[in-house]
């Protein structure tokens, strides 16, 4: 460690004495000698001169300030060591032949220290040239003189070179007088010495003049003063990137003021030669200089940095400024875009903030354009709240609000170069949660009834959603009014401890749901106590991580339920002592104040005031009260949390004399049957109120079994012989008494009855039994079944046991891509149907089906009556549509609107015959056994021709069914019922001109079977499977529908109430009407009903039947309907297969399509035959062998063919084990039949007959045969007289107030003129009411 510290400071002693060395040599140097001594010498011109100088070290000579330079053949300098000290340094200056510009100082210095004016030897020389006598003379052109400074001391240079001569100083142009200034001084060495010159020595041209030997010698000189500063140098770039082939505009610019004058100097990164222009603009006060440079066609190698520099041009060596300005310029091979996140792609801020900036980085050249988006919408230039800054490709959000939210993009486009980027920044908006009730709290105060239960509510919203926490802080125990609070409080929760109940009340529930108002989400908090008996505050707090609010909530309860209470009247008698009593509220009133009748204020010692736990009481004493004290007294409050707000309620006090008690009203004698009852009023009066005593025979009565006194009443209850005698009724007070008496007389004979006993013990057990059936009735009503959710909204249903009823909705999914269409391409019309929260339009939809640009649809919306359940009910039947899928046999869903800005609609297909039901009654006139002939000439056509036309018929007809509901079990299939042009070319007819055949109804049963055997594949359920919800379409197609929210089922008497439901218990299996199960299997039961509807042209099922609970009795006991008037006994058979007791031994919807295909396949393969073969026949006499009958072969065919439709149903037998409901009798069904309320389809009317007898012209010979058929089968009935009123009308004869609306109301009524493209309407919705027996 030593050796290193030595060493270190050995090296430094070595620096300083170096140091002290070379300082010591600059001072031990002494002045150079001269061996010329004198200040100044003079010679001649032509002379030799010489002089030596003598140092320490190497000279040299300066003449003037500069360094001597040898002049070839005059001036030479020779150095060497002196001769007489070798240590020192000689240099000889020889000069020949001296010329006058030689005269100056010589001056000696040595080499190193040039600068340094102690070690210099000088002396003055003057070569005498009288032809010369100026050094430097400017004979012809002035010398300029700049002068940068005019407080400086200004030399005019006009030296002589003898000491002898003194010029004089003039100017031109002026006299010929001296030009003088007396500061001014003459030095022949420099010339005329003028401190701060005046102006006017600036104006002309000065002129040092001398006369020698007669000769006049003259030197001109100007005065220009310059000016040194320069100011603002700026470099500025027309760009600083460019692109190779671009032009580059460099501008160098700089300031000066007057006299000045700038140069510019340029310095290029390439080397290049480029030839800047310069312009210099003296217009203005401050001048102006530019240097331009341009670079066309610029490359690579022009990038770099490009320096300028500015300097002033005085003229003066010791006074130069400069100043440098620079730009880099960068040059690219070609264009590029490139943008990132600067921050990062979310950006979040609170609701309030004054400018929010959203910025990318961007990286490109050439800048590219701009524009922002929000949410896919231009932001416009001039929007008041977005800022764009396309420089610094930022956007700014002023004022920022919730609305604010979103996702905003960037788009950066150069369209010269065909680049394009965008960027989207996610902003999302945060806000503190706000409550709304504050604003219209006001500071209220509620009361609380004691007991009572109270509902309190708190709306918020915020981002992200507050959370809504309740508070409590109960009033502080004080034996003042107020309510103290300040204490701690207490976060409610449900069911508090019994332990806590004295801190607050027991709360029954706090819920909590979500709205949307005004585009906002909203959170409702709900809180509600089971019984209020704590007075308090509740604190509502709704919190985020932004902050909170809390609204505070004043819970004062109270056992005053108005408030402020009084006694309206007091009477009292004179001499008592009375008491007026006022109570109010405790927390919210005080004050409390009587005032006398005569509105004076009672002092407070006739007062006592008294504060209870819920309220305060303020109670006047008035003691032996007399008449003045009467009249109507006055108490008044103050609300303590409203100043303004008095309360005064009155008591009206009546003072009465005393008076001696009378009778009003005496008692008179009567008679009163034994086992009767004996009432007695005494009507008294009297002040004070009189004591009423009763007695009998003189003896006191008291109360006892049997006997009552009240209200100055005796009541005896059945009364024996005994309680015969004198009644009296004594009334007395202290003022005296009076009475009055009667006599009771008991009559008939003490045998006592038992009936009395009965008739009690009977009432009892009724009393108790319905008491019994009540509760359990209220028991089972409370019992929640799945099945019963949305029984009123929707039919069609999935299983329950695939998946819950209530979370149908939540689970099932919608595809808004395929499902959803556009509201302003759907044109709404005439409503088809409406129920009580929804209706069926019709609607053109343009677009919607590609086949054609316009479409009648319709369309399945809500009233604007509906709530929320409704809304998802409707929802649910959207989904569940889409769930089911596509099928020929079903109301195919097209699309649907469920997008805000417009009610919630679901599309689906248009039929334009409506509903089955009302198709069926409408074709009650026009039925025929198969289709005829265009007349009846081509009836008396061949057999053979006829039956092989009819065969090829339904041969389409089933090939078209069969074929496009084949695959119901295996999926979807394309509903082809609009594109296929053979069945438009087969069916284009109006469904409504041509008549109704047997293979018609047979043909829809099995379109409906196949229907449902899709639903049921589909694992849904209809619950609601009846004619009124079948369709019939173009070409005979008929699907299945539910009208759910547009069916208005308490209008339908199709739906009857039970319990709290509308129900359609015609058509309800038992176990859905006694156990609500619904199931495929209870579709099946409703199916038979439907076939019975369809084979009875659309008749009411279960004709001339109560439905009541002796109905559902006896349905559930085996009791069926009878077959009805157009079956046959195979589709009747096939109804009571439907109709099985037990749900399991039911056919399934695949049977009933293959025996349904069945009967329709016979129909085709019986070479020709277009009927169903039948068991029975009838010939034309009735008989029922068909071998007797007298007739030929093929006119027996034509035979069975009527008779399968077994128009009377004696032709049909069904099993023996069947029951059937009775016909109505005779004489009930004539009732109903004038009343127009019967519709059981079974008996023709006399218009029938006549429409018959028409349709005999069609259908001859077979008409004849079905006429006589039916007469026998009503022969053979006998169940009602031949003078019968008919049961039910041709649909065009029904009379108007019989039914809610006509067949022309729902099936001709005209279209909406506004639509493009539709069918004639039908009314959905609309049900003939034909006479039925009263439900």
């Amino acid at each position: 460690m030593i050796p290193k510290h030595c060493t270190a400071l050995a090296v430094c002693v070595l620096h300083g004495l170096l140091w002290l060395q070379g300082l010591a040599l600059e001072e031990v140097l002494l002045k150079p000698k001269l061996n010329i001594t004198e200040d100044q010498i003079v010679i001649n011109a032509g002379d030799f001169f010489a002089i030596t100088c003598r140092g320490a070290a190497a000279l040299t000579w300066l003449w003037g300030n500069e360094p001597h330079k040898d002049v070839p053949h005059r001036w030479t300098v020779s150095e060497h060591k002196c001769s007489d000290n070798i240590q020192q340094t000689c240099s000889r200056l020889t000069i020949n032949k001296a010329i006058a510009s030689d005269t100056g100082y010589f001056t000696c210095v040595y080499n190193h220290l040039l600068s340094n004016k102690d070690l210099m030897a000088k002396t003055y020389v003057y070569v005498t040239d009288h032809q010369n006598p100026f050094v430097q003379i400017h004979p012809q052109y002035p010398k300029v003189i700049y002068v940068l400074n005019t407080t400086e001391v200004v030399v005019i240079p006009c030296r002589v070179t003898s000491p002898d001569i003194k010029p004089k100083l003039r100017q031109l142009p002026s006299s010929s007088s001296e030009f003088g200034y007396w500061r001014m001084v003459w030095d022949p060495r420099r010339g005329f010495v003028i401190p701060s010159p005046p102006f006017h020595f600036f104006k002309g041209i000065l002129m040092c003049t001398t006369k020698v030997n007669g000769i006049e010698s003259s030197s001109y000189y100007i005065l220009q003063k310059v000016e040194g500063r320069i100011q603002n140098l700026a470099l500025k770039a027309n760009s600083r990137k460019l692109l190779v082939g671009d032009t580059l505009n460099l501008e160098c610019s700089a300031e000066t003021f007057f006299n000045g004058r700038i140069e510019f100097e340029w310095q290029y990164p390439s080397g290049r030669d480029h030839k800047p222009t310069r312009i210099l603009n003296k217009s203005q006060s401050v001048y102006k200089g530019f240097s331009n440079l341009t670079i066309h066609n610029v490359t690579m190698e022009d990038s770099g940095l490009y320096i300028c520099r500015a300097v002033n041009v005085t003229g003066l060596e010791t006074n130069v400024m400069i100043l440098k300005a620079n730009e880099t310029i960068t040059v690219y091979n070609k264009a590029f875009l490139r943008v990132s996140y600067k921050k990062g792609p979310y950006y979040e801020g609170v609701a309030g903030h004054k400018l929010l900036k959203l910025a990318v980085k961007v990286d490109a050249f050439p800048r590219p354009s701009v524009t922002w988006y929000k949410d896919g919408k231009l932001i416009k230039e001039n929007h008041t709240c977005y800022v764009p800054d396309r420089t610094k490709y930022k956007l700014g959000i002023r004022d920022l609000r919730p609305k604010h939210a979103g996702n905003y993009t960037i788009v950066l486009s150069n369209t010269k170069h065909g680049l394009y980027e965008n960027l989207t920044i996610q902003l999302v908006v945060t806000e503190r949660p706000k409550i709304y009730e504050k604003e219209t709290d006001f500071d209220k105060v509620a009361q609380v009834n004691l007991g009572s239960t109270q509902s309190l509510q708190c709306t918020a919203s915020g981002t992200p959603d507050p959370k809504i926490t309740w508070e409590w802080e109960p009033c502080a125990p004080a034996e003042d009014m107020r309510c103290r609070h300040g204490g701690k409080r207490i976060v409610v929760q449900k069911n508090i401890n019994e332990t806590d109940m004295w801190t607050g009340n027991r709360i029954e529930s706090i819920e909590e749901k979500y709205i949307m108002h005004e585009d906002k989400k909203k959170i409702i908090s709900k809180l509600t106590t089971e019984y209020s008996t704590a007075s308090g505050i509740y604190y509502c707090v709704a919190s985020n991580k932004i902050g909170k609010e809390e609204r505070s909530i004043k819970f004062y309860v109270s056992d005053v339920p108005s408030g402020l209470h009084t006694e309206p009247q007091i009477t009292t008698i004179m001499g008592s002592d009375v008491q007026l009593t006022c109570r109010a509220s405790r927390y919210i009133y005080d004050h409390l104040a009587w005032y006398y009748p005569s509105s004076q204020v009672v002092p407070a010692s006739f007062m006592q005031e008294q504060i209870d736990r819920y309220s305060i009481s303020l109670t006047l004493a008035v003691s032996n009260v007399t008449e003045e004290h009467a009249g109507q007294y006055k108490c008044i409050a103050q609300n303590r949390h409203n100043s303004t707000e008095v309360r005064e309620e009155d008591t009206q006090l009546d003072v009465k004399a005393k008076a001696v008690p009378y009778i009003m009203q005496n008692l008179t004698d009567r008679e009163v049957n034994i086992s009767g009852k004996i009432i007695l009023e005494c009507k008294v009066n009297g002040t004070p109120t009189p004591q009423i005593a009763w007695r009998k025979n003189g003896y006191p009565i008291s109360p006892a079994s049997g006997i009552s006194m009240e209200n100055n009443t005796l009541v005896i209850e059945r009364v024996k012989k005994d309680d015969e005698g004198l009644y009296e009724c004594r009334a007395s007070n202290e003022m005296g008494n009076d009475s009055t008496s009667a006599f009771i007389k008991i009559q008939g004979s003490e045998e006592k009855s038992n009936i009395e006993v009965i008739i009690l013990v009977c009432t009892g057990l009724a009393a108790t039994l319905f008491w019994l059936l009540l509760t359990l009735f209220i028991r089972k009503l409370r019992k929640p079944d799945a099945t019963d959710i949305k029984t009123g909204y929707l039919s069609i249903i999935m299983d329950p046991e695939e998946m819950p009823l209530d979370e149908q909705c939540d689970r099932l999914p919608y595809d808004s891509s395929k499902w959803e269409f556009p509201r302003d391409r759907l044109r709404l019309g005439k409503t088809l149907g409406h129920g009580a929260f929804g209706k069926v339009v019709e609607a053109s939809a343009f677009g919607i089906d590609k086949s054609s640009t316009c479409k009648t649809v319709a369309v399945k919306m809500l009233k604007e009556c509906a709530t929320t359940n409704e809304c998802k009910a409707l929802m649910s039947e959207l989904k569940i549509l889409i769930h089911i899928g596509h099928h020929l046999n079903v109301v195919n869903l097209l699309g649907a609107c469920t997008k805000a800005g417009g009610p919630l609609m679901v599309i689906v297909e248009y039929c334009k015959y409506g509903n089955l039901s009302n198709y069926l009654r409408g074709k009650r006139g026009d039925f025929v056994a198969y289709k005829s002939q265009e007349n009846s000439d081509q009836a008396e056509k061949s057999l053979d021709e006829s039956n092989s036309d009819l065969t090829e018929l339904i041969k389409r007809r089933l090939e078209s069914v069969a074929s496009t509901g084949s695959s119901a079990s295996s999926g979807f299939i394309e509903d082809k019922s609009y594109s296929d042009s053979e069945e438009e070319e087969e069916d284009g007819e109006d469904l409504q001109k041509r008549p109704l055949t047997l293979e018609d109804m047979i043909c829809y049963s099995f379109q409906v079977a196949k229907g449902m055997e899709f639903l049921a594949s589909r694992k849904c359920i209809h619950r609601d499977l009846a004619a009124r919800n079948i369709l019939l379409s173009e070409n005979n197609v008929v699907k299945i529908c539910d009208f759910g929210l547009a069916r208005d089922i308490y209008k339908d008497p199709d739906y009857v109430r039970k319990g709290d439901a509308r129900l359609p218990l015609k058509w309800m299996a038992p176990e859905a009407i006694f156990d609500k199960i619904y199931t495929t299997q209870s579709d099946v039961w409703s199916f038979g009903v439907l076939l019975w509807e369809i084979f009875s042209l659309g008749a009411s099922p279960y004709p001339g039947v109560q439905i009541d609970e002796d109905f559902c009795r006896r349905l559930k006991e085996g009791t069926r309907m009878r077959s009805p008037e157009y079956s046959t006994p195979e589709i009747y058979q096939t109804m009571l297969d439907c109709w099985h007791g037990v749900a399991t031994e039911r056919p399934t919807f695949t049977e009933l399509v293959e025996r349904l295909g069945d009967l329709l396949q016979a129909n085709v393969e019986q070479d020709g035959k277009d009927y169903i073969p039948l068991n029975i026949t009838l010939c034309l006499d009735g008989e029922s062998n068909p071998k007797t009958c007298p007739v030929e072969e093929n006119l027996s065919n034509c035979i069975n063919r009527w008779s399968a439709l077994g128009i009377g149903n004696n032709s049909k037998k069904r099993p023996l084990s069947v029951k059937t409901f009775d016909e109505v009798p005779v004489e009930k069904q004539k009732m109903m039949n004038e009343e127009s309320e019967s519709d059981s389809g079974m008996v023709l009317t006399s218009d029938e007959m006549k429409s018959l007898k028409r349709l005999e012209i069609r259908s001859w010979p077979y008409g004849i045969m079905a006429l006589a058929q039916r007469a026998v089968s009503k022969s053979k009935e006998s169940m009602l007289s031949e003078h019968e009123i008919v049961k039910y009308q041709p649909a065009v004869q029904i009379d108007e107030d019989t039914m809610d609306f006509t067949l022309e109301d729902s099936v001709l009524l005209p279209m909406d003129p506004n639509l493009e493209c539709h069918s004639p309407p039908p009314d959905y919705n609309s049900v003939i009411h034909y006479s039925a027996p009263p439900v």
